[in-house]
C-alpha cells in the first residue's frame, strides 16, 4: 500500500507528509530527493509515490544519510525495518520501510552521478530536491529501459511542463549511447499501462484511454520536431538543453530565440552573456 489516509490535499498520504517532515531537515546538496516524488508531491498530481528517493553523488555519502534519517525517524516514533543492502558497513545503496500502524513507505538511498543540467534545488516540503527538468531526462531514460506504469503516467504529465522532444534530446547527454530517435523508439516500445498496478497508485481516475491518446499524440510530435530540427540544423549537438533568458528549459524548434545549455558536474544555472548573447 501507499500508507496513510488519503486526505483533500493529495497525492501526498497525510502519513508520507508525517516522514517528510522528519526527515526533510536532513536534506542537502548532496542528500536530496530524486525520482518520482519531485514531480508527484505536487497536490495536483494524479499519482501517489509508493516510496521516497534520496541520492546522493558518492557511495561514502549513503551510509551517513541513512543512518541519518534512520534515527531521526526512530525518535520521531516510527518504526524502520532495514532491508536491502549492507547496513553494517558503507555501500551505495540501501533501503528501508518505515511503518507505524498499517501505513508504510519505502526509502531508497543511492549513489547517483552529479552529471545533470541544473544544480539541487530547495524545496519547501522536501528539503532539496533534484531539479525537475532533470528529473524529466531521468525518467525518459527510465520508461526507455522498463515498462513499469509509473513511468507511463509520469512522462505524459512531465509533457505539459517540458516538451518531450526537449527532454529526449537532452537526456541523450545523461546517456551518449542514445541518439534522440532511438531514445524515442525505446520509450514507445515500453510505454504501456499495467492495469494490476494503476489502480494501486492513482491519486484521482485516470482515463486509460485519453492516457493512450496524450502518449500519441506526444510520440508523433517529438518525432516529427526532433527529425526537422536534425533536418535544418544538422549541427546542433545532442544532448544539451534549450533555456530562455530565465534559465527555464523548452524546445527549440518552436522558439529559435532558447540559447543552448550543456549539462556538467553537479549542474549549474544558464549564464547570459548581454554582448553577445550566447548561452554557456
Amino acid at each position: 500500500m501507499v500508507g496513510g489516509s488519503k486526505n483533500s490535499q493529495m497525492p501526498l498520504t497525510s502519513f508520507q507528509k508525517d516522514v517528510l517532515a522528519v526527515i526533510a531537515g536532513n536534506r542537502s546538496e548532496d542528500s536530496h530527493f530524486a525520482g518520482g516524488l519531485v514531480l508527484n508531491a505536487a497536490e495536483d498530481s494524479p499519482r501517489f509515490s509508493h516510496d521516497f528517493d534520496i541520492f546522493h553523488e558518492l557511495a561514502e555519502q549513503v551510509a551517513g544519510s541513512s543512518n541519518l534519517d534512520v534515527s531521526s525517524l526512530k525518535r520521531a516514533g516510527f518504526q524502520v525495518t532495514l532491508q536491502s543492502g549492507n547496513w553494517d558497513e558503507p555501500c551505495s545503496f540501501r533501503k528501508a520501510v518505515v511503518s507505524k500502524g498499517a501505513d508504510k513507505v519505502e526509502i531508497d538511498w543511492a549513489a547517483d552521478s552529479a552529471f545533470r543540467f541544473f544544480p539541487i534545488e530547495r524545496d519547501p516540503v522536501l528539503g532539496w530536491r533534484l531539479h525537475l527538468f532533470d528529473m524529466a531526462t531521468n525518467k525518459a531514460l527510465a520508461l526507455a529501459a522498463r515498462s513499469v506504469t509509473r513511468d507511463y503516467i509520469d512522462i505524459v504529465e512531465l509533457h505539459k511542463i517540458y516538451p518531450l522532444p526537449a527532454i529526449i534530446w537532452a537526456a541523450c547527454g545523461k546517456d551518449p549511447g542514445y541518439s534522440p530517435m532511438l531514445l524515442l523508439e525505446m520509450m514507445r516500445r515500453f510505454a504501456r499501462i499495467h492495469p494490476d498496478k494503476i489502480s494501486a497508485i492513482q491519486a484521482r481516475q485516470i482515463d486509460q484511454v485519453a492516457l493512450k491518446i496524450a502518449w500519441t499524440d506526444m510520440h508523433v510530435y517529438a518525432e516529427e520536431e526532433m527529425t526537422q530540427l536534425a533536418d535544418t540544423q544538422p549541427d546542433m549537438p545532442i544532448g544539451v538543453a534549450f533555456v530562455d533568458a530565465n534559465g527555464k528549459p523548452g524546445w527549440i524548434g518552436t522558439d529559435p530565440t532558447l540559447k543552448i545549455h550543456h549539462p556538467s558536474i553537479r549542474g549549474c544555472l544558464p549564464t547570459l552573456h548581454l554582448d553577445d548573447e550566447e548561452q554557456i
